[in-house]
């Protein structure tokens, strides 16, 4: 009986555990999707607990997740019904078969049509992406893998690039089911892989900026998430590959994961798989490699902040410390990595943390960058769901041990060393100066002099 009872005790802790994890990422997401324009504070306020949920979902050495065999009845399947009920989504997917009204889809249909169609160079158009005065960092803002995942809408211009937006959902989201499988029992690790899922698919925002927006940032994720489980297989040649796609089709959130292989010991494999995977920059390399530079580095670089980000609210001889911010998290997350071997999950988490950090600091915060957090916190928050709660519990106690310990350690007279003062003396200084003398002990005797 005390056996049964205690599995019992775990398993609804484990259940609460997730449900506090599935309502906290729901309303972090829900907050990101409400306060967007003007609104920096409460995004980087988001954002920052979605860096605190990271932390706070990583499971110690030696942690095993309790079995919760009714899990999926308790929690994944009324987070699915959620999920279809949620009329956001029909909303969103209403507008499917309407062009991108957001530029980063519209310049990318451009450009495919220029490439395919015409013949000519996107990244010297005077039509794209016309910003500032200086023609010469006009054209397309993005690398040419992005052209190539979205040729389709070349011919398609009205729904190309979210019906291809679609499939790379899709694709992303049997990724991310893969991914999230554990080790455990059959049972087991379907409810960690669907729930997963569902934190993914959850957030309104998700679906807006595919389908009402026209958003493409989902291709360049869809590819890190595939190169993270070719990690998972050791097929590093592939793993490199689709990287080094992710990186050819947008620098951003690319870089941060490519960040993560800076190691004693990298592997060939990966190295020449990435090489593969730049191929597509080669032709415009060729072409004119000053205006590929000026468009897809140099101006994301340099452009001016908004109102989403710390930017807006923080001095201009300031503005020098988020860049400062973002070099010192790029470090740490390397030299804590440099000397370990690479994993498939800490991929995923040490991903999060940089990308979280980076973004809380860059000059924009706009809504389509939240995708390139989505299926990396589903998978870390499914994964390590049921190490939330006894986090937080241990986070707390340890608070509060700390907060006590130094009242205790001067009450407790009668346990201090001789000549050591009470909370008494220390209140009147009687003796704080003998006690704080340097005491040495007699060789051996393990007793104070």
């Amino acid at each position: 009986m005390m056996g049964i009872g205690r599995e019992g005790l775990n398993s609804a802790r484990a259940i609460v555990s997730a449900t506090l994890v599935l309502v906290a990422y729901a309303a972090i997401f829900d907050l990101l999707d409400r306060y967007d324009w003007d609104q920096a504070f409460v995004r980087f306020a988001c954002l920052a607990s979605l860096l605190a949920m990271t932390l706070g979902t990583r499971r110690r050495p030696g942690d095993t997740p309790p079995r919760a065999m009714g899990e999926f009845t308790a929690i994944v399947a009324p987070a699915l019904t959620v999920l279809a009920l949620n009329w956001g989504i029909y909303k969103s997917l209403a507008d499917l078969d309407k062009p991108p009204v957001v530029d980063i889809g519209q310049t990318t249909q451009e450009a495919a049509r220029l490439v395919f169609l015409d013949g000519q160079n996107p990244y010297q158009s005077r039509t794209i992406a016309v910003l500032g005065d200086n023609p010469s960092m006009w054209g397309f803002k993005y690398g040419p893998t992005m052209i190539l995942g979205y040729a389709i809408s070349a011919v398609t211009p009205t729904n190309g690039i979210k019906y291809t937006s679609l499939v790379y959902l899709g694709v992303t989201v049997v990724l991310v089911f893969l991914l999230g499988r554990g080790r455990g029992e059959m049972s087991e690790s379907t409810a960690t892989a669907w729930f997963c899922c569902t934190l993914m698919l959850l957030p309104n925002r998700l679906w807006h900026e595919l389908f009402h927006q026209g958003a493409n940032d989902i291709f360049p994720v869809m590819l890190i998430l595939g190169s993270i489980l070719a990690v998972r297989r050791k097929s590093w040649a592939l793993a490199g590959l689709l990287a080094g796609l992710s990186l050819s089709a947008k620098v951003s959130p690319a870089i941060f994961y490519l960040f993560l292989f800076v190691r004693r010991r990298p592997e060939p494999r990966f190295v020449a798989g990435f090489a593969a995977g730049l191929v597509p920059l080669l032709p415009f390399l060729a072409w004119d490699p000053g205006a590929l530079f000026r468009n897809v580095v140099l101006f994301h670089s340099t452009k001016a902040a908004d109102s989403t980000s710390l930017y807006s609210l923080t001095p201009k001889e300031l503005h020098f410390a988020f860049t400062a911010i973002q070099l010192m998290a790029i470090a740490l997350v390397v030299a804590k990595n440099f000397y370990t071997r690479i994993d498939y999950r800490s991929l995923v988490f040490w991903y999060l943390v940089l990308t979280l950090l980076c973004e809380m600091s860059y000059r924009e915060v706009h809504g389509n960058h939240l995708i390139w957090f989505m299926p990396f916190a589903a998978l870390q928050f499914g994964w390590n769901r049921h190490a939330f709660l006894p986090n937080i519990a241990s986070a707390l106690r340890s608070l509060g041990d700390g907060l006590s310990a130094p009242s205790r350690l001067v009450t407790d007279g009668a346990r201090l060393p001789e000549g050591w003062p009470t909370n008494g003396e220390v209140a009147g200084e009687a003796h704080l100066p003998e006690a704080l003398e340097v005491r040495t002990l007699r060789g051996g005797s393990g007793k104070a002099q």
